[in-house]
Parts: structure tokens; sequence; C-alpha cells
């Protein structure tokens, strides 16, 4: 076995004995970049985290952790600068760590509609694979904000695009944060499973 199978089988190991930090730091000596970020975004290690998914070409969810989860907009837009193409512009993922960098540094709630606007037509596309970060991650910026009007629009999208357990999550979500029972029309569940 070389040292890199070693350290992944003695990482898996501490991570079954619930010792996330010694599981992280073998992943990343094995090289296992993206479960180290899984470990060290479980035990609140925000910065070491986005260093691995970085690492892991995941550097969009480095990014998003950066600036929601450690409260550093300036390194989430250090990384985002360093993988956005020029050509392209930011990916909607960057957008909208891009827009909690912006309500991070004091922003009004008014700037970000526009990249919710972006993340519903995506989630209500039909066609578009469906990517369970872009409802998360704007979800989570628009209740970060008390923008429940902006959370309910996302959920909505979520459920016209037939995303599955898009209607359970929003009704889970008004309970949870309303305190009410949300009643969503039967037969707006998809019927084909995420990829």
């Amino acid at each position: 076995m070389t040292d890199p199978q070693l350290y992944e089988k003695a990482a898996d190991c501490f991570r079954r004995a619930g010792l996330a930090l010694d599981a992280a730091r073998c992943y990343r000596l094995a090289g296992a970049y993206r479960r180290a970020g899984e470990q060290y975004a479980a035990i609140g290690e925000y910065r070491e985290a986005a260093l691995d998914y970085e690492r892991s070409n995941q550097a969009d969810l480095a990014a998003w952790l950066l600036a929601h989860r450690a409260g550093d907009p300036a390194a989430a837009r250090a990384l985002i600068a360093r993988n956005t193409s020029r050509e392209a512009g930011p990916t909607l993922h960057q957008r909208l760590a891009l827009a909690r960098c912006a309500i991070g540094d004091g922003a009004p709630a008014e700037t970000i509609p526009p990249v919710i606007d972006d993340v519903c037509a995506e989630l209500s596309d039909q066609d578009a694979l469906y990517d369970r970060f872009l409802e998360e991650w704007a979800v989570a910026l628009a209740e970060h904000l008390r923008r429940y009007d902006q959370v309910a629009l996302v959920y909505a999208a979520s459920v016209r695009g037939r995303r599955h357990g898009a209607a359970t999550r929003w009704a889970q979500w008004a309970l949870r944060v309303l305190g009410t029972e949300l009643i969503i029309p039967a037969g707006t569940e998809p019927v084909r499973q995420p990829a």
C-alpha cells in the first residue's frame, strides 16, 4: 500500500470513530481533498474546508463557505477572482457567493433579487440538470436577509421545475421558519429522480 492509501484508510477509521479533525487531516495527506473539505466543514473549520474544496476543483463551494459560513467576503472574492473565466464571467454559483459577500459588507437587501431571479429561471427549467447548491444557497441568502418572499420564489421555481422533494423542502421550511403548515397542490412532485 502507498502512503496516500494508508492515510485514506486511517481517515476512514477516524471518521467512523467520530474524530472528524483527525479524519480531515488524514484525507488531506492522502490527497482526498473533497473528503477533507467535508470533514472540516462538518466541524465548522470553514477556512480549512474552503482550502480543500478549492484543491478539489470545487472553488464555488469554497467561495460560498468563506462568504456565508466563515464571514470572510474578501477571501471569497479573491477565490472567485482566481477561478472565474474572463470570457464567461462569474457563474451563477459565483454570483450567489458574491451577493452573499455584498450582504456581508452591508449592501441593502434590494441587491439580491436579480441573482435570485436567475436562480429561479434555472430551477424552473425542467430540462436543466438539478443542482442542489443553487436552491440551497439562494434560500440561505434570502433567509439571511429575512426576505421570505424570495425564499418562496426559489422553492416555487423548484416545484415548477419538478425538482425531486422540492414541495417537501418548501413545506418543511415554512413550518420551521414561519411556524405554519404549507399546502402545495398534489401532482407537483416530479416523476424523475435527480442525477
